[in-house]
Order: structure tokens, then sequence, then C-alpha cells
């Protein structure tokens, strides 16, 4: 067993040299949060039961875990710890487990609370205090999941699992095997020979679990502040360190709500950014260094810490460039999060680069002044539309008018085809559909939308200006912008369908299905027409099973009554969908807004105002009939239209 050196220590050595020099292991704002889970502290614990068993008595034999790397601090008063934080705080949790159950004399030196400092997550030290060292986390039933924060979870988690590992028969250690046997290799590097961060990376780099997150993290505090105070007292420093550390935590958390990531996910060009080392799911401030990348990067300069480390230079001087690097990225960081907080900005952005992501617009038309012709809709386009914009509204105004170039760059004339009740949307133009429904939902949540429908039909369409657009309190969930989890619904069912695009071919059950969604209607009405034209072409099929040419023969007969017009098309959640399967409108609506009131199912804003709209209406006539087809097609129609006349 080698000496207690400089070199290799004991776990009683580490925390003993702390303890009675009253110095602190002190956790940096550069480092992540407390990470240990339930299978790490088994695997330490069944390697040392293992470690114990496999040795004879009086060997001089020991179990070494992964080193710890400190940097001394210029007071005296402590040690940073590089690496090594979960090994750390693993082991305090340990000892005071063993504290409070073991109670051997052998533990007296582990007597003060304070020998590991969080530095930035006061919260996290506070708990390894009051709950941890005292034991009290022991004296009830730990629950994880009641924890307030990700640090105290894990460490609830791991005391957990500890006291659950000795509680297992047949599971022992010696305490002297804990705190004898168990060597740490301790690497205590000066500042002078290296800054920190370099420290850091060159540790972590080759980790598998060391994301660029970690690495950013540590350019950003370690440089950052010391250039914005480079003539100012090291306790300056530090205290700033601290702030940003602070600051990019609250980063972190923000950019890792689900809304966010499906948001601005979007904004990622496809099939990029396809490297392990800044993965977003794992840590969420990844997503904003991706886009920052894609805003400032050169021709030359490809994704990665490269692009991070020697910072960004923006003026004249070389000696700011990290912290030029932190104010922009800070700048970037609260302008999207106002992009999405801000309900105008936020629906017609999310409008434009959900639908329209990649295609091209011209410049000119749409009033940006670039020296080239045509832009492609993408996030680097956004943001120099954003700067070159005076105001919210200037900039809003270049969105729209990027969408109504969009629309108007259909071919045909789109107005035109959506009146059209003959027009075949379902099946030839799947994206125009989605298109001009999630505009409808879009208008809605933005407060231009116009229901004009009355008794009579639809009203005169009123004119509105960029100004007019509210902020609303509904909001469009970011998946929303595109067809998520839903299919098309034929809100007039004609053909038996059993899913999306897949009639049923017996014809008994086609037969059934017209005469018993067509009962009731008059004679000589554009739905009697309908029926009897399908049940005459049905009647001449001498076989059981339809064939192709008969399916296509019935589509073609029943778009000619606007089957598969915009104004029969409504977007419904895939299961829901497939659940109503052909229900009678009357089921259908009632299902709809039962499941809606009881939050089963998400239904969409328009789609919503068109059920409601044919609830109130006085006929009571509890079908979708050909005169509500021709009504929601112009419905759609005149509201496009809006859209497309939209001025400043």
């Amino acid at each position: 067993m080698p000496n207690n050196n400089d070199l290799i220590k004991s776990v009683k050595c580490v925390f003993s040299e702390a303890i009675t020099q009253n110095k602190q292991y002190i956790i940096p704002p550069y480092q992540r949060g407390y990470k240990w889970n339930r299978e790490n502290v088994f695997k330490l614990l069944d390697d040392l039961k293992s470690f114990e068993l496999g040795n004879v008595a009086g060997s001089e034999s020991f179990y070494c875990i992964q080193n710890i790397t400190i940097v001394s601090l210029q007071d005296g008063t402590g040690w940073n710890v590089v690496d090594g934080q979960q090994r750390l705080t693993t082991l305090y949790i340990l000892l005071s487990y063993l504290k409070k159950f073991v109670k051997e004399d052998k533990l007296s030196f582990f007597s003060s609370p304070d020998c590991l400092r969080y530095e930035v997550r006061t919260e996290t030290g506070k708990y390894l205090r009051d709950m941890v060292f005292t034991g009290k986390i022991w004296d009830q039933e730990i629950n994880p999941d009641e924890s307030p924060r990700k640090d105290e979870w894990y460490i609830r988690d791991v005391a957990k699992s500890i006291k659950d590992w000795f509680n297992i028969e047949g599971n022992h250690l010696l305490t002297s095997t804990i705190i004898e046997r168990l060597m740490l290799i301790v690497n205590n590097m000066s500042e002078k020979l290296a800054s920190e961060e370099e420290i850091f990376a060159g540790l972590n780099g080759g980790k598998v679990d060391l994301d660029g997150a970690d690495l950013v993290r540590a350019v950003l505090i370690t440089r950052s502040a010391k250039q914005k105070y480079q003539d100012s007292l090291a306790s300056k420093v530090q205290e700033y360190r601290i702030r940003i550390a602070l600051e990019l935590d609250e980063m972190n958390l923000w950019w890792g709500n689900r809304e966010q990531q499906t948001f601005f996910e979007q904004f990622l060009p496809e099939n990029s950014f396809k490297t392990s080392i800044f993965d977003h799911d794992t840590h969420p401030i990844d997503l904003l260094y991706k886009l920052y990348y894609l805003i400032f990067k050169t021709d030359s300069e490809k994704f990665g810490i490269e692009f991070f480390e020697n910072g960004r230079n923006f003026n004249s001087s070389n000696d700011d460039d990290h912290w030029e690097l932190y104010e922009s990225l800070m700048l970037l960081h609260h302008t999207l999060k106002l992009w999405f907080v801000d309900p105008r900005l936020y629906h017609w952005l999310g409008y434009l680069i959900f639908r329209f992501k990649g295609q091209s617009v011209d410049n000119k038309a749409i009033g940006f002044n670039s020296s080239d012709p045509n832009s492609r809709i993408n996030f680097r386009f956004l943001w120099k539309l954003w700067e070159a914009s005076a105001t919210k509204d200037v900039f809003l105004y270049k969105i729209i008018t990027s969408i109504q170039f969009l629309l108007n760059n259909r071919e045909g004339n789109l107005l035109d085809d959506i009146r059209t009740i003959n027009k075949q949307w379902y099946g030839k133009d799947s994206k125009g559909i989605t298109d001009l429904l999630v505009l409808m939902d879009v208008m809605i949540c933005t407060g231009i939308y116009c229901n004009l429908w009355d008794n009579a039909g639809p009203k005169k369409k009123p004119m509105f200006k960029i100004q007019d657009i509210k902020k609303s309190k509904t909001r469009l969930p970011a998946a929303y912008f595109t067809k998520a989890h839903e299919n098309f619904e034929h809100i007039r069912s004609c053909a038996p369908s059993q899913e999306e695009g897949k009639e049923v071919r017996e014809k008994k059950e086609w037969i059934e299905h017209i005469n018993r969604n067509y009962a009731e209607v008059s004679n000589n009405t554009e739905e009697a027409k309908m029926k009897n034209a399908l049940l005459e072409i049905l009647n001449k099929v001498t076989e059981d099973t339809l064939n192709d040419s008969t399916i296509n023969r019935l589509n073609l007969e029943m778009n000619k009554y606007g089957q598969h017009s915009l104004g029969n098309m409504a977007l419904l959640d895939e299961h829901v969908n497939k659940s109503y399967g052909n229900d009678p409108f009357q089921k259908k609506i009632q299902r709809i807004f039962s499941e809606y009131m009881n939050d089963e199912w998400y239904i969409r804003p328009y789609t919503m105002t068109v059920f409601e709209h044919k609830i109130k209406d006085p006929d009571r006539s509890w079908r979708w009939t050909q005169q509500n087809i021709k009504e929601n097609a112009e419905n759609i129609a005149s509201n496009t239209e809006i859209i497309l006349n939209l001025v400043l």
C-alpha cells in the first residue's frame, strides 16, 4: 500500500487534509451539475466488496478510482476542483452515511460539513450540509422525484442507493476498506502552468460523457470575465464568473423546455450537426450554440469547440474576443426568447419557417436590401431581416411579405383553386392543405381571422393592416405548425375508408355506407344527385370486391360534389381520426367536443371553429352539406386574401 503522498491519497487523507487545514474543495462555476445515479453507486460498492473479499488479511493492496484534478487558490483557502466533482460528492455522501449508521472512531476525521463547497449552486451545498452530512436524509423514506432541483434529485438517488445496497443481505464493507484502501490519484496543478479551462478541456476532452456545452462553458466563464475586468481585482473577476455561470444555467434551463426545442429545432438545416459532442437533447443550451454558429460562421469554419475556443472578433481589438463571444451569445439568447414569447412573432415566424423552410424568395419583392437577388428561408436569412428592421412591426411586415410572396408563387391561382369546388386537393396537394389550414390557425391565434359565415353566406371581408394583428389568448403549440401526428379528415364522409387514403373494397359496405349517411337528403339536392350517381356506378358492378378502376370512378364522381375540396378538409389527430372511422357528422362533433373538453386530444383552432359553426347552424341538419363545403372553401379563400392584401 502506497503512503499518502502528493499523488495517491486515501479517501481519509483527501478529506482530512481539507478539514484539518480548514480548507475547502470548491466546485467552480464552469462545472456542470452532479449526475451520479444508482447504477454508478452499486458498481462502486460491488467492486469494493469484490476487492475486499479477494484480498488476504495483511495485504497492502488498494482499490483506486479515477483521479481528481485540483488547482490551489491563490489565497490559500482551498482548491478548485477542475475534474472529480462527481467522485468527491459521492464520497461525501458515502462518508455521511457511514458516520450516521456505523459510528466508528475511524470516522472522526470527517467532522466538517464545509469541506466541499458548490460555488454557484449554493442550494446544492446547503442540501449537502443540512440534510446529508447531518444524516437527516436517511431519517425517512427518500423520494428523488420530490426534488426541486436536478442536483438534489441525483443526491437523493445516490443516498437512497447507498442505503439500499447495505440493506441487501450479504452486502458489507469494512470501514477501513472505504476510508483507507479506497484511493484517488490527486493531481494538484498550478494555474501558472495552464489556465483552469485548458486543464479542464485537456482532462475531459476525450471523455465520452463530456459535451461541447461543458467546454464552451469553461471557455466563457474563465476567459470572458478576465477580459471584461482586465485591470480589476481578482475578486471582481471571480464575482463575474459566478454571474456568468448562473446566467448560463438559467439559459440552459430555458432551452430545456420541450416547446422551445420543438420550435427552434425547425430553424436548423435538415440533417445538420450530426455530431455527438453537441447534443442538445442532453444539454439544451447546445441548440443555442448551433443557432449562433449558423449566424456567425465563415465559409471555412466547421461547427465544433474550435469555433468557440478563440472567441469572436467583431471590432478592431483582439484582446476582448471571448467577452464579445459571451455578449453576442447573450444577445442572441434574449432575441430568440423575444421571438418565442411575443405572440405575433412566434406565430408568423413559426408559420414561415415550418411551412416554407428552404424555399426561395425574391429579395426585391419582399423589400430586403441585398446584393443577392434571392434568399432562402433559413435562420441566417431571418436574422439578417431582424437586424435590418428598425422595429418589431417592420420585421413582422417583412416576414408576412415573404409569406405573401410564397403563397402567390404557387402554380395556378391560389384563391380560385380554393373556391373551385371540384378542385382535388386531397391526395394531390397535401402540403397545400396543411399550408392553408395552419394559416387559418395562425390567423385565429393572432386575432385577424374573420368568421365570414352568416345565415345568408359569407360576409364581405374587412381590410387589415399589420398593426391590427393582436395578441391573443390562443397559442398554437409548436408541433402544430405542421401536420403533427394528424390525418386529413373528410368532414363529409362519403367513402367507407378504414384509415386515411385506404378505402375498403367490399361493394356491400359501400352501398350500406352511402344509404346510411344520405338517407335523409332531399330530392333534387346536390347530395341526392351524388348519392344516385354513386349507387348507379356500384349497381353496375357484378363482383363483390371493387377493383381500382371502380374506386377511381367513384372518387371522380364524389369530387364533382366537393369531396376532396379544401372546404371539406380538417386536420385531426391520427388516433382520433382513425377511431371516428366514418361516423355520421353528428357523432363526430359530439366526440370531438367531448374529448377536447376533457383534455384528451388537442383540436386545432380552425377545426374547432368549423365544427362550432355547424353547431350554431339554425337548420340543425347535423349534416355537412354541399353548401357547407362551398361556404367553408369561400371562408378559407377570403381569409387567405386578407393575408395576401395585408399592408404595413
